[in-house]
This record gives C-alpha cells, structure tokens and sequence, in this order.
C-alpha cells in the first residue's frame, strides 16, 4: 500500500503566496532601482501605474495567503496523476460503496492561473475538491483537499489502488 502524506490544505495557498510576493518585490525592486528614478520625472504618470501594477500584485499574494488561513483545517495531498482521473476513480469509489455523492464543476472557481480546478464531490458532510497545481512545465501536480469529514476507508482504499 503506498504512504500519502497529508498536509494541511493551506500549505499550498502559502507556497503560491510567497512566490508571488517574492516574484514581485525582486521585479518592483529591480524597476525601482534603475527604470524608476529616471522615468520619474519625465513620465509621472507611468511611474504611478508601475507603482499600482506591483501593488495589486502584492495584494493578489495576500488574498492567496488569507484563502489558505481560512483553509488551514482541510487536509489535502499531492499526486503525480491526471486529475480527471482522480476525480472518476474517487467518484467510482464512492458508487460502490453505496454513499451519495454529487459532482459539483468548478467552473467559476478563481484560479489567478495557477491551478485549474477539476471538480468537487460533494459528500452528505464533507467535501472532496480536485484541482491541477502547475508552474508552467517545471511542477504539475493534481492536488486532492478533504473538507468536512470524508469516509477514511475509501481514501485508503483509492491510496492504495495508487500503488
């Protein structure tokens, strides 16, 4: 059987905070450093819409971090596995085990293009969101988040049908 480790949901939210604030304060820096004080002066206006581009920015970093504070007591793994397909198979699991589950799409689900949410099944009491984590070609993952209480035995039976 393999051995999933579950995190705490927000552990991604942080990640993808903290990259995007880095991101920002090394590029604003840049900019404020050699572009900035020379076009100050001859484009104030420019110099003002950088100065609010890297603001909002910043402020999309910090919704992220709020949106993993608020889910800091959801349990969530990582996957090296379609989506789509985690989504059925947990789906199928659940079929035959004869508990009612509803899949719910997650069309209009805010993603600031970093993830792209897959689907969510919706239990009498919990909840079980699916979405693909990725970083242009360099990180892609499918991330499972377990919300409210999710039936441990067809998690460990999925986990286990992973080996």
């Amino acid at each position: 059987m393999a051995d999933l480790e579950y995190n705490s949901e927000s552990r991604e939210w942080y990640i993808a905070s903290g990259l995007i604030l880095v991101i920002t304060v090394l590029c604003y820096s840049f900019l404020s450093w050699s572009v900035i004080p020379e076009q100050s002066e001859i484009l104030p206006v420019v110099t003002n819409a950088i100065h609010l581009s890297f603001a909002l920015l910043a402020l999309s970093g910090l919704f992220l971090a709020i949106q993993g504070y608020r889910l800091k007591n959801s349990k969530g793994f990582i996957l090296r596995k379609d989506g789509e397909e985690v989504l059925y198979d947990l789906e199928r699991l659940f079929i035959d085990a004869d508990l009612s589950v509803k899949e719910v799409s997650c069309v209009n689900m805010n993603s600031i293009g970093l993830w792209r949410p897959i689907g969510r099944l919706m239990l009498s009491e919990g909840e079980i969101e699916v979405k693909e984590i990725w970083l242009y070609a360099y990180y892609y993952r499918t991330h499972v988040a377990l919300r409210g209480k999710v039936p441990n035995k067809i998690i460990k039976k999925f986990v286990s049908s992973l080996a």
